[in-house]
């Protein structure tokens, strides 16, 4: 064997030797030949041994190793690299050591002075490490961080861990520290004479996951430690036990299962406790208190899925005694369910080029105060087809419409509806670019009513059913205008459109469902059907008008936009109410304006009452980014009849100052104007380098609901680059 084909196994190990980088696998030797390089090459013939110094360097492939100097031994297989030895080709980052000492049967090796980087930016380093001939890797004085270190100042990492000795074992596929000690800015703060966490090289494993700890005034001290199980490749649970000063100890749970058409989300928690209010007082009668949120979805080919959804929980205000928030966020369905209303259900839908189905069948659960669970509906069936056909360029498409939905109580009006239709609509542009669009609906509605207010249960009063017919014509036109200018180009466009709907026959003997919600903005103002529903038809003749100019300056950079406009009734009744800006034959007088100036952005909307040019509605956002500054307004102002729900005036103030290179001050407020007080308020400061995010966050809630009022908590949250975050989110 030569020189080059005994070396190819030594190089490959050297390129190995590493591994904890530690963690990745060995290769596997190789025929491939290996090319030496140095000043010089000595062959001691009474000592059987090689030696190449000088600008010393190995290749083999992909993999080279530089070196000082190399001495090789082929009687014992030992190969020795010393003075700044540095192997590339292993993995993504290059390895280094003072000295590395192994042999040619990818078995037992020793590296003095060794650093590395892994693939998660992590930095380790070692005084010794030793790669055992079964795979174990052992490290000496060795620590690990995620900072960068400063060779020109000499500062060290903001953070590090430094333990005596870490084990790499690669059966248990686990990390074993002993001694371990956490430094921050170089101070000792943690002490563990032992610690573990499994390979990072292994992407899922079970064990513990950092702890989360918090203080609030309803819930007083708490520490919560997750567990994660990984029950097998494609399912996981995690555990959550909390444990709190003021009331009894909750478990959280998350539960997640792929498949390869689908998934499996489940998450809840339980307690067994009294209610609580907001100073942590416990009153009422012992109980199970709970809440689950799952939802599933699974392809049944390229164009059908199937799914369903579960909300579910023990009381009104379980979830806020508990900061349960997260959860709201759980949005999977065709239906979707607002903050205070739960919402389960299972559908169907498929979705092609030309066609879109869907069935669904929902429940729902109240978590506003004093709203009876029996007056909401369950909703089974809900169901739409919607069939495209194009119909050339010259005619337009046609969209044909089937539909039906059934809403039934155990306290109030039962409700069945089924509805066809069709509409066309297509685009023709004229010579001076005018874009006229015509359009054309036919819609037939039949209704089915059960205990109907103010008759008696069972009888011919309490029922109603009929059908009507309805039909909607009109056409839109734009004309836009584009001028240039020398710093400025602006582009003006004005737009009208003209409606004719059929009188709303039994307009009177419908429940109105589906159509509660109205609010006028620039796209409902030209909606063809500003009902958002089937109930209300708006009929008669009606004419809609405004203007949009858009401006951009700087190379594009800069940019404003803005709209203009209002809707006239000719003739028929009114269909919507009083506070939505269309009761009158003169709608609302709607604007809205956008403007883009780089690091400063701004936007608002508003409607103006046509007879008095008040604001029913102004709402404007605002926010400006520089280097030291981010901030947004936000200003939401209602007339006070529309204010049902909630404030008629209201701000949300978002900051960050930078008061260093590392440090800034955060302040939140949600504040309510017609009662003169904050809702929300947080105060906090924030540290962030290239490995370290630390906040600590006071935080204060001016919310009544129920028996839970105002609430102070302060949450301090750590996030380690690499290693994970330690804090509350409550």
């Amino acid at each position: 064997m030569g020189l080059n084909a005994r070396l190819a196994g030594v190089l490959v190990c050297l390129a190995g030797a590493s591994a904890p980088a530690l963690a990745q696998s060995v290769a596997e030797p190789s025929d491939a030949p290996v090319y030496i390089e140095s000043d010089t090459l000595i062959q001691d013939q009474d000592a059987d041994t090689y030696f190449a110094r000088g600008d010393v360097r190995i290749r083999q492939e992909d993999r080279t190793v530089y070196a000082d100097e190399l001495e090789y031994r082929p009687a014992t297989g030992r190969v020795i690299a010393r003075g700044h030895v540095a192997i590339f080709g292993q993995g993504a980052f290059p390895q280094y050591a003072d000295e590395i000492e192994l042999d040619n049967e990818l078995g037992e090796g020793v590296a003095v002075g060794f650093s590395t980087m892994l693939e998660n930016n992590g930095r380790t380093a070692a005084a010794f490490a030793v790669r055992r001939e079964n795979g174990t890797v052992e490290l000496t004085d060795a620590y690990y961080t995620a900072c960068e270190m400063c060779e020109e100042t000499g500062d060290g990492p903001t953070w590090r861990l430094r333990a005596d000795r870490v084990v790499q074992d690669t059966d248990d596929e686990m990390i074993y520290y002993r001694d371990v000690v956490f430094e921050v800015g170089g101070v000792p703060v943690f002490y563990s004479p032992v610690f573990a966490h499994p390979d990072p090289s292994i992407e899922r494993r079970s064990g513990f996951l950092f702890p989360g700890f918090g203080v609030s005034s309803r819930l007083g001290a708490f520490y919560q430690q997750p567990y994660h199980w990984v029950i097998s490749p494609s399912q996981d649970l995690t555990v959550s036990p909390r444990l709190m000063t003021n009331v009894r100890p909750l478990v959280e749970a998350d539960y997640r299962k792929r498949f390869f058409s689908g998934r499996l989300d489940f998450e809840g928690s339980l307690t067994y406790e009294r209610e609580i209010d907001s100073d942590g007082e416990r009153f009422g009668d012992e109980d199970l208190r709970w809440h689950l949120f799952g939802a599933g979805e699974f392809d049944v080919n390229q164009d059908w899925q199937w799914g369903f959804g579960v909300q579910a929980a023990s009381d009104d205000l379980h979830m806020r005694r508990y900061d349960i928030t997260e959860v709201y966020a759980n949005e999977t369905g065709l239906l979707l369910p607002d903050s205070r209303r739960l919402l389960s259900q299972i559908y169907v839908q498929g979705r092609t080029d030309t066609y879109y189905a869907e069935l669904a069948g929902a429940t729902i659960q109240s978590l506003r105060i004093g709203e009876d669970d029996n007056t909401l509906p369950t909703i089974a069936p809900l169901a739409e087809f919607r069939q495209t056909t194009e119909l050339g360029d010259s005619f337009g498409r046609l969209r044909n419409t089937v539909s039906t939905v059934a809403l039934t109580r155990d306290n109030g009006v039962d409700y069945r509806r089924a509805s066809a239709g069709t509409d066309w609509r297509t685009q023709i542009i004229g010579g001076p670019g005018i874009v006229f669009e015509p359009f054309a609906q036919a819609r037939a509605d039949y209704y089915s009513f059960n205990d109907l207010p103010g008759a008696l249960p069972g009888t011919a009063a309490a029922e109603d059913s009929f059908g009507r017919f309805l039909g909607r014509a009109g056409a839109e036109m734009r004309w836009p205008f584009f001028r240039p200018g020398d710093t400025t180009d602006w582009i003006v466009e004005p737009v009208v459109q003209a409606v004719y709907a059929s009188e709303a026959s039994e307009a009177g003997r419908i429940v109105n469902e589906d159509s509660i919600s109205v609010d006028l903005d620039e796209t409902l103002l030209f909606a063809t059907n500003r009902a958002p529903g089937a109930d209300i038809w708006e009929e008669g003749s009606r004419v809609a008008y405004g203007v949009r100019a858009t401006a951009f300056w700087g190379d594009s950079l800069g940019r404003f936009r803005g709209f203009l406009g209002q809707s006239q009734r000719l003739d028929g009744d009114p269909v919507f109410g009083t506070n939505t800006g269309l009761f009158d034959d003169a709608s609302d007088i709607v604007a809205a304006a956008e403007i883009n100036m780089g690091g400063f952005t701004g936007a608002a909307r508003s409607r103006i009452d046509s007879r008095d040019a008040d604001f029913n509605r102004l709402e404007f956002l605002t926010s400006y980014t520089s280097d030291f500054f981010t901030g947004s307004l936000r200003y939401i102002g209602f007339n006070e009849d529309l204010a049902r729900f909630g404030p008629s005036q209201e701000v949300i103030l978002s900051t960050r100052t930078s008061i260093s290179d590392h440090w800034s001050v955060v302040y939140n407020l949600q504040r309510d104007l017609d009662l003169g007080i904050s809702r929300r308020q947080e105060i906090g400061l924030l540290y962030r380098d290239f490995c370290t995010e630390f906040e600590i966050l006071y935080q204060r809630e001016n919310l009544n609901i129920g028996p839970l009022g105002p609430s102070e908590s302060i949450q301090v949250r750590i996030n380690l680059f690499t290693l994970g975050a330690l804090g509350s989110d409550d």
